[in-house]
């Protein structure tokens, strides 16, 4: 057999997978003879310790037909009779485990997270499975999140998708975005939370189904790394909808739009009817004329951002707004 290590007269202990016990039962697989197979384990053990390959190999055959795999990577040693979910690790690699080639592959563990047994983050939400959803085992969701995120963690990405088709297929739904997966043929939100906006006093009865429903399509081009569609609904969103997307927040709002522009920053009050206007025409000046607006605009105490289309006025001190007084005041006396 593969592997062969360990100094002579120091046989290597060998345990069952932790989470093995937790599969069998949920493929609801007759429950293996725990004892025999460790009393077996810990022959062969002994036996490669003596350098006595070929008894330890004769014995590696009784260990498998007994429907075991052994692994014999050094600090990971153990045993197994379900398949490591692909638990995670696909077949090519669990052979190259089974070798003593692979060295820590296990992606159980997610920016040092330990991700359980199942090997994945994902909980379940929604109510009782409909459908096609209906006939699939939690054990085949859980191999199948598992393998997914394993794919992902790899930079496998086409694989990823291909777990996610299948789930889909089996009618389950799954969110990245809240992590959760339902089986009971609902559909996720878009899980962006609506905040207040200066716009939602301009349409007090707002629907808010369209802009959902845009979110959804959005966070789904994501998932697929469709960016160019993802930043097209964004686009949509804005211009249809006036609504303004915070991804870090994973929030949206409903702003008031000025042409092409709109507020970040404080409320401004009386000024900003004068200030929308200005901006209004900004967005539909020639080039030539933009730099009279910008200045007229500056000279009110407006900074404009025209890469990210916002404008903001912060709050001003005394000195700053007699001196703005003073400028009206020579302004309207020529």
């Amino acid at each position: 057999g593969g592997g062969r290590g360990g100094a002579a007269g120091e046989p290597i202990a060998y345990y069952r997978d932790p989470d093995d016990a937790y599969f069998e039962k949920l493929a609801k697989l007759p429950p293996v003879d725990e004892a025999a197979v460790d009393a077996l384990v810990a022959e062969r053990s002994r036996l490669r310790a003596a350098f006595e390959y070929d008894a330890a190999d004769a014995v590696k055959a009784q260990i498998l037909a007994l429907g075991v795999t052994v692994v014999d990577v050094r600090g990971q040693e153990a045993w197994y009779v379900t398949p490591r979910h692909s638990r995670t690790l696909e077949a090519a690699e669990a052979a190259e485990v089974e070798e003593g080639r692979a060295a820590s592959a296990s992606p159980r563990r997610k920016g040092g997270r330990d991700l359980g047994p199942r090997g994945h983050d994902f909980e379940r939400a929604g109510g009782g499975a409909k459908g096609k959803a209906g006939q699939v085992s939690l054990g085949e969701v859980d191999r199948r999140l598992a393998a997914r995120l394993a794919a992902k963690l790899r930079g496998r990405y086409s694989d990823a998708d291909a777990e996610l088709e299948a789930l889909e297929a089996l009618g389950i739904r799954v969110c990245d975005a809240t992590k959760r997966w339902r089986a009971d043929g609902e559909a996720f939100g878009s899980g962006y939370e609506r905040t207040v906006g200066d716009g939602d006093e301009d349409v007090p009865a707002l629907d808010t189904a369209p802009i959902e429903q845009l979110l959804l399509a959005r966070a789904r081009a994501k998932q697929a790394r469709d960016f160019g569609k993802a930043d097209a609904l964004r686009g949509e969103l804005r211009a249809a909808h006036s609504v303004i997307v915070d991804d870090q927040r994973r929030a949206w709002r409903r702003v008031r739009l000025y042409g092409d522009y709109y507020r970040v920053g404080p409320r401004v009050g009386k000024a900003e009817p004068k200030i929308g206007k200005l901006l209004t025409t900004l967005s539909q000046a020639a080039s030539g004329e933009r730099a009279a607006l910008l200045e007229e605009l500056g000279a009110m105490g407006v900074q404009v951002d025209e890469g990210r289309g916002t404008w903001r006025r912060p709050r001003r001190t005394p000195e700053e707004l007699a001196a703005a007084a003073a400028l009206r005041g020579e302004a309207e006396s020529k």
